[in-house]
């Protein structure tokens, strides 16, 4: 009950103002629901939806791992941010070998410039859905978008920014299930895909798409934008209230991606139930839409065009952010280098045009599925170092991991990297 009230106090405005002194207030109501944005981008439905469409319920179990996985990443950044004050990136930057910071730096990046490209061709795509646009006017107008978020993002405060992506998020949230209720998927065809899911380890395209999911899910931009939201919580809290913090942080964590993954089930279970049909090939999101409007309806149709736009844009606010603290962290003497910001966005945005306009025969949904790949295969470079900050005792005092919970970071750890040497086996 005394976290429960600390964590009022300190995430609604209005509570507690006599009791808590203004340096006690955080900046941020909330990083679980930042962090959630990153469980259901436009790469999350892609992935899910051809997921449920090829593979039925099979995959039920896959989704589940990859959002356990992702609760369990995201509470040990969180972790570390409340046992030493700083961020994942700085920690990086001035725990290990310039050479090891400069390459983590470097993955984050390419992380970075992978989330913009899905965020610019799901909102494209949900534009030219919603009103027939072009893809390469629709990825403008995104782009466009985005650069306002950009630059209206500097003299907003956090607590908009908290506000926005939360109305975007419920609209998510509200839609996919507001679809599932229609779609009346099969519970006991759900189990007995969760009963099998082990299946995938025996077929390479399964095991492809399981890596693709837990790439879309646990996201190396997520972690460092959550350790630095926490560390900015953790420096404008009193030391007396760090432990209410801890608690109240790690209740926001899990309330934040309980939700996220509720949405991912969702999103599969819609494709499982409404796509997965003999006959019918559902290989974009586009075909996912035609195919809603045939099975639920034209009303539910629009409900998912309106949700992918939101998921979009929701996306495109968190990516920003995390691009900016992965950057005040990595950067050598804790600057900004402001021209970065516009350089992912510019890069995101040409890597999009020149793929999707130029290359023959790609399309924008292979290309969202390919950003989904590039996240899984960087995210070690971001996890491998947590693991290892984490299991320092000197480093995380009272916080120290217990084993049980040291234990399941390294075998998921291990997990993920045995599914990217899968899949960089099957490309060679």
């Amino acid at each position: 009950m005394t976290a429960l009230v600390h964590y009022l106090r300190y995430t609604l405005p209005g509570i507690g103002k006599a009791t808590i002194p203004p340096a006690a207030k955080p900046r941020w109501l909330g990083p679980g629901l930042l962090v959630a944005v990153g469980f259901v981008d436009p790469g999350n439905w892609a992935t899910d939806l051809q997921a449920g469409a090829r593979y039925g319920y099979t995959l039920t179990g896959a989704v589940i791992l990859a959002s356990l996985m992702g609760w369990l990443f995201q509470h040990l950044s969180a972790r570390l941010a409340l046992a030493t004050g700083r961020d994942l990136a700085s920690l990086i930057r001035h725990q290990f070998p310039a050479a090891v910071a400069d390459l983590a730096w470097l993955a984050a990046e390419l992380a970075i410039i992978a989330t913009t490209m899905a965020e610019l061709l799901g909102s494209a795509i949900a534009l030219q859905l919603l009103l027939g646009l072009p893809l390469g006017t629709g990825i403008g107008l995104a782009a466009m978008a985005g650069c306002l978020v950009l630059i209206g993002s500097r003299h907003r405060a956090s607590e908009q920014h908290e506000y926005v992506v939360a109305g975007l998020l419920a609209v998510v949230s509200v839609s996919f299930l507001a679809l599932l209720h229609r779609a009346h998927p099969s519970p006991q065809a759900a189990w007995q895909g969760l009963l099998h899911s082990g299946s995938a380890l025996q077929h390479p395209a399964m095991l492809a798409m399981v890596a693709g999911l837990i790439g879309a899910t646990v996201m190396p931009h997520n972690l460092y934008l959550h350790s630095g939201m926490t560390a900015s919580r953790v420096q404008a809290a009193p030391p007396e209230q760090r432990v209410a913090l801890a608690s109240a942080t790690e209740a926001d964590t899990f309330r934040g991606l309980s939700l996220a993954a509720l949405v991912n089930l969702a999103i599969l279970m819609l494709a499982a139930a409404t796509l997965s049909r003999p006959g019918l090939i559902v290989d974009s999101l586009a075909h996912a839409h035609q195919a809603i409007a045939v099975s639920l309806g034209s009303a539910a149709a629009l409900v998912f065009a309106l949700a992918l736009y939101a998921a979009g844009q929701s996306s495109t606010l968190t990516g920003m952010l995390a691009g900016r603290q992965i950057r005040r962290g990595f950067a050598r003497g804790g600057g900004l280098p402001g021209p970065a910001l516009w350089l992912s966005r510019g890069l995101g945005t040409a890597c999009c045009l020149l793929l999707v306009l130029f290359v023959p025969g790609l399309s924008a949904d292979r290309v969202l599925v390919w950003t989904q790949d590039v996240l899984a295969l960087v995210l070690p470079f971001a996890l491998l170092p947590l693991v290892i900050l984490v299991s320092r005792r000197r480093l995380m005092g009272r916080f120290t991991l217990g084993r049980p919970m040291l234990g399941l970071a390294i075998a998921a750890t291990a997990v993920i990297l045995y599914l990217d040497a899968s899949q960089i086996a099957s490309l060679i």
